[in-house]
């Protein structure tokens, strides 16, 4: 748990530095694909503030972060970039997307993403449906859905949100 709180410590000072006001209700998913030891080189913090017939979660990356390949069966999504640059690859077609830019990602699409910087983009999509993302790796593809990613129960974001906002 301590790792964690360390990645979500991370994550609440990239929402300060971008002056983006967090929702204290939310469930948090930070995902790492290639395990905990990896998450700063691979996977990314989801802040899922809805989940019903669309959904709407904050999504924020470190510097050097890449969230790998993958596609939807169900699910279309669009990126809208909030603050920083995110380096999409669509179809094999680099995006580079700054604040404000946005981008569809149909269902079946192959895609990635990964910063340079710190960035924080918000991800618009149809209901999420866990078990929904297809890998291209085929190591990632090993792992579970429950081994690759820790799940912070609203309960625990609402509680871990006021310590931090002091």
């Amino acid at each position: 748990m301590e790792k964690v709180i360390e990645y979500l410590q991370r994550a609440f000072s990239v929402l300060k530095n971008a002056n983006i006001v967090f929702p204290t209700e939310a469930t948090v998913n930070i995902y790492h694909h290639c395990g905990v030891q990896n998450f700063f080189k691979v996977g990314a913090t989801f802040i899922n503030i809805v989940n019903r017939d669309y959904c709407k979660s904050y999504v924020i990356m470190l510097p050097n972060q890449k969230y790998p390949c993958h596609f939807h069966k169900i699910k279309s999504e669009t990126f809208y970039v909030l603050y920083g640059i995110l380096n999409v690859k669509l179809n094999n077609k680099l995006y580079i997307l700054q604040a404000g830019d946005m981008l569809n990602v149909e269902r079946g699409e192959d895609h990635m993403f990964w910063s340079e910087g710190e960035v924080v983009f918000e991800e618009i999509s149809t209901l999420y449906i866990p078990n929904d993302s297809f890998y291209t790796d085929p190591d990632i593809r090993e792992v579970t859905y429950a081994q690759r990613r820790t799940t912070i129960s609203p309960a625990e974001w609402k509680e871990i949100c006021k310590q931090w906002k002091g």
